[in-house]
């Protein structure tokens, strides 16, 4: 048996430990592991490999995945679906694994009802599939982003100022949620309790009154600047005219998907892996794989592109709000 790796979409930290766990285990079942460069798009090009196991241990802690990823919107496309299928036909592999986000778990499940035998893993930062209570890449973001802002924080409190920072996670802002209770921030921002630029003007008079020397604001990004809200900048402004403080715009950008690869990350990258391997073996195909209270889990993959989208756990927001200025 041959089976094909990729990574799809935005790019996660451990997603290289996946990779490793994967060629490790399918040599240990006597599988033969190839790697697929540049996600979607590498497969249409046919950027197909087979796996060298000692070119892979370098990348252990790596942040950047060495087989590359892309984001490749054309494979939404069903005719480019049967060319991929055709293409792994040609290079004898049976089963396709895709570590990625809710696209590419769309891609998978496109290439499943067309006939070809695929397996998910789920790699991407925002923790927003569905089919699993943890994400490989998301705590190693977490990370880094908390660094980020402990640093702001020293930063502003020597100029007694403001800042708003930006965070990655789109419509699913659990980022922004840990991040924001983690670092001891003054509000949480998510697409689900837009503030106005007087509330962010009330919030750091109300805090700057309680003898605080900073004031932090953690905002899902694409929130602003959209739909009719000023952008970030804007806000600033005004709120440093109003206040008479530094108010300043940061956002943590492409940082928080690198780095070294957490713990937490890696281990969850080996559990899902060497699962996958253990339910192609047992011929269980066509599965998402993820974890439920710490427990592995597979998902038909029909049934995890289905399911409804994880909701922002506003219950924490509310309750943290209450304490989170005093």
């Amino acid at each position: 048996m041959r089976i094909g790796i990729l990574a799809s979409g935005g790019n996660s930290p451990g997603m290289n430990n996946v990779v490793i766990t994967l060629v490790k285990c399918a040599i240990a079942n006597d599988i033969e592991p190839y790697l697929i460069e540049e996600g979607y798009k590498g497969l249409m090009e046919e950027k197909i490999k087979k796996a060298n196991v000692r070119q892979l241990d370098d990348f252990n802690s790596r942040g950047n995945i060495m087989i590359y990823s892309s984001r490749y919107p054309q494979f939404a496309n069903v005719e480019t679906k049967k060319k991929a299928i055709k293409i792994l036909k040609k290079h004898k592999i049976d089963v396709l694994i895709v570590i990625g986000g809710d696209g590419s778990y769309q891609g998978a499940a496109g290439l499943a009802k067309l006939g070809q035998k695929v397996m998910a893993l789920p790699g991407t930062i925002d923790n927003d599939i569905a089919s699993t209570d943890s994400t490989i890449g998301f705590y190693t973001c977490l990370h880094s982003i908390v660094t980020f802002i402990d640093a702001l924080r020293d930063s502003f409190e020597s100029h007694k100022g403001i800042t708003f920072v930006e965070v990655m996670g789109r419509d699913h802002s659990e980022l922004a949620i840990q991040a924001g209770i983690a670092t001891d921030a003054e509000a949480i921002v998510t697409k689900d309790n837009i503030m106005s630029t007087k509330d962010f003007i009330d919030v750091a008079n109300e805090v700057f009154k309680r003898k605080k020397t900073s004031c932090i604001f953690i905002i899902t990004e694409k929130i602003y600047g959209k739909n009719g809200l000023p952008d970030l900048k804007q806000i600033a402004k005004q709120v440093e005219t109003s206040l008479g403080r530094v108010c300043r715009v940061n956002a943590v950008g492409h940082m928080q998907r690198g780095g070294i690869t957490s713990g937490i990350d890696r281990y969850w990258a080996n559990r899902f892996a060497s699962y996958c391997i253990d339910c192609i073996k047992s011929h269980k195909l066509n599965k998402a794989i993820g974890e439920q209270r710490r427990h592995m889990i597979d998902t038909d993959i029909y049934k995890a592109v289905e399911m409804p989208k994880k909701k922002n756990p506003m219950d924490i927001v509310n309750i943290y709000t209450k304490y989170c200025r005093i």
